[in-house]
């Protein structure tokens, strides 16, 4: 399994994005926020929601480190802005 890495567009804000469909176990993870966005990126479990979850202005970045592997899959997305973008790199180790 390669290391997970990537990027979640948010075609219509308040939708919120399934971070990748598929396994990756990880035991951290870090999200960026594009710098060319328009608004912020939210980032949490199936329930996020824009102007609900951790928030991440352009530019900015979140690293989340696990005690244990934790399933890639239970991460998702929203935006303020349509369109908008967020990079994700996992670690498996």
């Amino acid at each position: 399994m390669g290391l997970p890495i990537g990027t979640v567009t948010v075609a219509a804000a308040g939708t919120r994005v399934q971070v990748v469909t598929s396994g990756n176990a990880v035991s951290a993870v870090s999200f960026r926020a594009r710098g060319t966005n328009t608004g912020a990126i939210y980032v949490g479990d199936d329930s996020v929601a824009a102007g609900d979850g951790y928030e991440i202005n352009p530019g900015d970045e979140l690293t989340v480190r696990f005690r244990e592997l934790i399933d890639l899959r239970r991460f998702y997305v929203d935006a303020a802005n349509n369109g908008d973008k967020v990079d994700y790199a996992g670690v498996a180790a």
